[in-house]
């Protein structure tokens, strides 16, 4: 059910998509489904709330395994999230973009999970230089911003070129807390690191055995 509400209404989207076209991919019957459900609204709540939970599982896990370094678990979460969302187009999709059609519940619990991408930024408050006040609503731009950029290329079906961004988007992520030149090294310091664990993990060649 989880993937027949997804896909139904990526591809057609939450205005359009009927209770009809849900149950006929999860191959469900009419009956089946409003046992669990009144209508096509709760059913698509119930299913953003577990991808939801799913995704924030994993990026929190991400986030806490760059370890002390408050950059690097920036770098690490944001780029979980990025990668959840080319790997799970469907379920993108829905959270992302058709969230916002569905009406104001949904909407809210939208903004529920973006509150949590706001508290992974706030420790960087801790981390700006000397005599910097950060502005109280630096977290929520960010977060407001770096939705908007992933919002409109998955509206216009171009997940992948979210991978490319990742620096950018870290950078952005980090600048108003640490300035320019320790949100750069950061950058820096971090795509150096993926690049060797990369290289670390490849398979060996022919010409290597």
């Amino acid at each position: 059910m989880l993937l027949a509400v997804a896909e139904a209404v990526a591809e057609q989207g939450y205005a359009t998509t009927t209770v009809a076209d849900i149950i006929a991919r999860a191959r469900l019957s009419r009956r089946t489904f409003y046992e669990h459900f009144t209508d096509k609204e709760e059913c698509f709540l119930a299913a953003y709330d577990t991808v939801v939970e799913q995704m924030l599982a994993g990026v929190g896990k991400a986030y806490e395994g760059g370890g002390s370094e408050w950059t690097r678990r920036v770098y690490e979460g944001l780029e979980a999230f990025i990668q959840y969302l080319v790997d799970e187009p469907a379920f993108a999709r829905m959270c992302i973009v058709e969230v916002v059609a569905a009406g104001p519940e949904a909407r809210g619990r939208r903004d529920a999970a973006m509150r949590v991408f706001v508290e992974f930024l706030e420790p960087g408050r801790a981390e700006a230089p000397n005599g910097v006040v950060v502005p109280e609503l630096a977290a929520d731009i960010v977060v407001g911003g770096i939705y908007e950029i992933i919002y409109t290329r998955l509206l216009r079906d171009a997940a992948g070129e979210l991978l490319e961004m990742l620096p950018e988007l870290v950078y952005c992520a980090l600048v108003p807390f640490v300035g320019h030149e320790a949100a750069a090294e950061a950058v820096r310091a971090n795509e150096a690191r993926k690049a060797q664990e990369r290289a670390e993990s490849a398979p060996a060649g022919d010409g290597d055995s």
